[in-house]
């Protein structure tokens, strides 16, 4: 069996693609944008050689990619693959006589050839490739929701918790502040304790020198009538 050939690597230009042509290059760049093939480049949906340009390796790499998809699903018999390849090898920048050439050279090749052919199977390489884009944009949109949700999760977790946090410190607040008024009465009351008990300890002790000042009277009138007695009886 004859081993199936890489055609994409014969048509590299057709894939990267500079942003702006080089000035010398400028009258051949357009007759091939607008000979038909230039018309409908074959880029990823979405992508733009201008303005927000991505990653130019991430592009790369992804155009890689849709070379080896084209490659895999090259169609059977002469088509627009191969049309691009013998384009391509025959200039860099081909024009309208280049793609005259090619044409005849393709229907040498192939007698049923026709623009329209040639046309309908561009088309059908830029679907697979929109196709497989549109796969890979799917699982990108659909990994970005799954972050997104992730996101939002913790997000909302930690927003949930710190509002937990701000409730609790809010309580351990009001507590110190209560704790606080507090200590202040304790410390207010232990200033005024000595003050209560003062007075108190002043009136026992008025009260224990009345008494021994009274005992130590009634003693005294004891004593001198004792004395009397003993002296006048």
């Amino acid at each position: 069996m004859e081993e199936k050939k890489d055609k994409g690597n014969s048509f590299k230009r057709l894939f990267f693609r500079d942003a702006e042509p080089p000035a010398s290059d400028t009258g051949q760049t357009e007759t091939r944008m607008n000979s038909g093939i230039g018309n409908n480049p074959v880029y990823p949906s979405g992508f733009s050689v201008s303005g927000n340009v991505p990653d130019k390796t991430l592009v790369e790499d992804f155009v890689q990619r849709l070379r080896n998809h084209i490659n895999q699903s090259n169609q059977p018999g002469f088509d627009f693959i191969e049309f691009t390849e013998t384009l391509f090898e025959e200039s860099q920048n081909p024009n309208k006589d280049v793609y005259k050439m090619v044409f005849r050279i393709a229907q040498k090749i192939d007698r049923t050839l026709t623009p329209e052919r040639l046309l309908q199977s561009a088309n059908f390489y830029k679907e697979l490739i929109q196709q497989a884009a549109d796969a890979e944009i799917i699982k990108g949109e659909s990994k970005k929701k799954t972050l997104l949700a992730e996101k939002e999760t913790e997000k909302n977790n930690l927003d949930q918790n710190l509002k937990e946090t701000r409730t609790k410190t809010d309580q351990l607040n009001a507590q110190i502040m209560e704790l606080q008024k507090k200590e202040i009465s304790l410390r207010n009351q232990l200033s005024a304790i000595d003050q209560k008990y003062n007075s108190q300890f002043t009136d026992i002790e008025t009260k224990l020198n009345a008494i021994n000042a009274a005992k130590e009277q009634v003693i005294v009138s004891i004593v001198d009538i004792e004395a009397g007695v003993k002296t006048n009886l």
